[in-house]
């Protein structure tokens, strides 16, 4: 046979290679097994405990709680009928139900789970042979609907995130710290759940009044892109995720993609406006109409001659279109881009995508219907993101949601920024935009979000929604209201969204711009307080290290649950644990006497 020494190399090189994926391979195991403090955990059949998510005052979204599960080994029941009426009073489970488990299972099962453990106690107290009790974490949103189709929400088990920033970050939420062994990060929100709440109860209220098919809103600092406020409808309970349709947890505001019609009208005087385009008292002929060929563009009313100004306080189509015809066409496409339309704003992964015509498939009606929002998509996020570059200084600022990540004493682990990019936009072009636009507010199309105390900029989109194959069809409607305040100076800019609303109302002006007023009107002295929060970290406390045995009742403030056990348990104290985290009381107090007594332990 003739020697091949290719062949010998392809070999070598393969066997190689081999030995390079298996020594990775045992590497990779030998952390998981020995060095990864989740697996160790769970290798000695420890409980992490979920770090909760908080908004930017301290306010808890999410958090876990101590729970319990009843089990039964049938094997060992002695008398099922017996068990079954015991223990049916607790748990809320026919006893007749309870028995027929009972004598078709023959192993071990799970009867209830996420019961108090008060509830649990009580049930193991009456020592009924084959019932067991299982500890666990229970997963508890105390605000209830409150962001939840931002903030998402856990399985029974509270370490199998389902939706939401629950899903996103839920391996810091359930990796433990050098601080804490046995818990997670704690998530830290950009959201103001003062300012959440105010937009949640005007945008339900009036969602439930339209009965439109959703909504949405949406309020971002400006400079900043930290969203202030997320809300999505219909909404749900995320403590009952499963009692609701599954449509209901959906995050509107990132994932709805619509035409946004003649909020549109503002990208393109603000184009106009930045590339010297237009005079400043130019008018432009609206006869109620424009026509292109056998098309023909409908304008709401007969506005005659307007400027500028004029066209975006009445929301003039015709008007917009002859203007916007000065704008080249790559000129236009490369703004649009800037603004990044037909992309995604940034915030989550889940995000949608817009819709955006490539300049080489662009017809000449293209930047007619782009004008007016038509031809062009957009999801809610997207809109504010690229609205707020028209104004803060020409920087389109990546919006965030999650401020940064902390341990279990407050100490930052992980911080976030947005990211900027350069639009382009002139300072002189912003100043007459906003003053547009503050027109639009106090005697244009957005009057009904008219605050005389407190000065609005904004822009109304009502928009016809289209069918596939068949068109613009009567009847579907999407209303909309862009604002920016202080007008003067903006801190602040928001979305109020209403997709088919029935009924006689669905303008923008009409339906969306009120809701806009109400919001503002109620958080205005929560925006002025500006960065003022409330601190809620736990205090890093010492922690004592266990000396010698004493008569006497240890100090345990300030330590975990595992060394309160691990100094208690030799003593043989009788104790109580409440709570979960670190002890922040104990009754009796430290020093006393421990004779007779049992100890009571508080954790938070």
């Amino acid at each position: 046979m003739d020697y091949n020494p290719l062949n010998r190399k392809r070999f070598t090189i393969l066997f190689v290679l081999l030995c390079v994926f298996f020594s990775g391979l045992l590497v990779r195991v030998g952390y998981l097994v020995f060095f990864n403090d989740r697996e160790i955990a769970f290798k000695n059949g420890e409980r992490i405990l979920r770090g909760a998510i908080y908004d930017r005052r301290g306010i808890e979204l999410a958090l876990s709680i101590d729970s319990s599960t009843i089990g039964i080994y049938p094997g060992n029941v002695y008398d099922p009928n017996f068990t079954a009426v015991q223990i049916s009073p607790y748990l809320d489970i026919p006893p007749e139900k309870i028995e027929s488990l009972i004598r078709e299972k023959s192993r071990y099962f799970l009867l209830k789970r996420e019961i108090d453990d008060t509830t649990a106690s009580r049930i193991m107290e009456m020592a009924l042979p084959g019932v067991r009790r299982e500890r666990e974490f229970k997963r508890v949103y105390p605000h209830g609907s409150l962001a939840a189709s931002l903030v998402g929400f856990t399985g029974m088990d509270d370490d199998k995130a389902l939706s939401g920033l629950e899903y996103y970050y839920n391996q810091e939420l359930m990796t433990p710290t050098e601080a804490d062994s046995a818990r997670g990060a704690n998530v830290h929100l950009t959201l103001d759940g003062l300012i959440q709440f105010k937009l949640e109860k005007a945008l339900g209220k009036r969602f439930e009044e339209t009965g439109a098919k959703r909504a949405v809103g949406l309020l971002m600092e400006i400079h900043t892109g930290r969203i202030l406020a997320m809300a999505s409808f219909p909404s749900f309970d995320p403590n009952r995720y499963s009692s609701f349709e599954e449509y209901t947890h959906t995050n509107w505001a990132i994932r709805h993609v619509y035409e946004p019609g003649s909020t549109m009208k503002i990208f393109l005087a603000s184009i106009l406006l930045n590339e010297n385009l237009i005079h400043p008292n130019e008018k432009f002929d609206c006869p109620g109409y424009v026509d292109y060929g056998k098309t023909r563009i409908k304008c709401t009313h007969v506005h005659g001659k307007v400027n500028l100004e004029e066209i975006l306080q009445y929301s003039c189509n015709a008007g917009i279109i002859k203007a916007a015809a000065k704008i080249p066409n790559d000129v236009l496409y490369e703004y649009m881009k800037r603004f990044r339309f037909g992309d995604r704003a940034g915030i989550l992964p889940n995000e949608s995508v817009g819709y955006m015509p490539i300049l080489n498939k662009w017809t000449p009606t293209t930047p007619m219907f782009m004008a007016i929002g038509q031809g062009i998509s957009v999801t809610p996020i997207q809109l504010v993101a690229s609205a707020a570059s028209i104004v803060n200084g020409g920087r389109f600022i990546t919006p965030r949601v999650v401020s940064h990540i902390t341990d279990s004493y407050g100490e930052v682990l992980q911080e976030f920024q947005s990211e900027e990019t350069p639009v382009g936009i002139k300072e002189y072009s912003t100043e007459r935009l906003l003053k547009a636009m503050t027109r639009v507010v106090q005697a244009g199309t957005g009057k009904n979000a008219y605050i005389q105390e407190y000065s609005i900029a904004g822009k109304t989109g009502t928009g016809q929604k289209a069918v596939s194959g068949r068109g613009y069809q009567d009847g579907l409607w999407s209303a909309s209201f862009l604002g920016f305040f202080p007008a003067d100076k903006p801190k602040v800019v928001g979305l109020i969204l209403f997709d088919e609303p029935r009924g006689d109302s669905h303008t923008g002006g009409g339906l969306a711009a009120p809701v806009f007023r109400e919001v503002v009107e109620n958080i205005i002295p929560i925006i002025e307080q500006g960065e003022r929060t409330v601190n809620v970290n736990l205090p890093k406390l010492e922690r004592k290290p266990l000396t010698g045995k004493s008569e006497r009742i240890p100090d345990l403030i300030g330590r975990s649950k595992r060394e309160v056990v691990e100094l208690l348990a030799p003593l043989g104290i009788p104790y109580k644990l409440h709570g979960s985290g670190f002890c922040y009381e104990q009754d009796p107090s430290p020093g006393s006497s421990y004779e007779g007594k049992r100890i009571n332990v508080f954790f938070q």
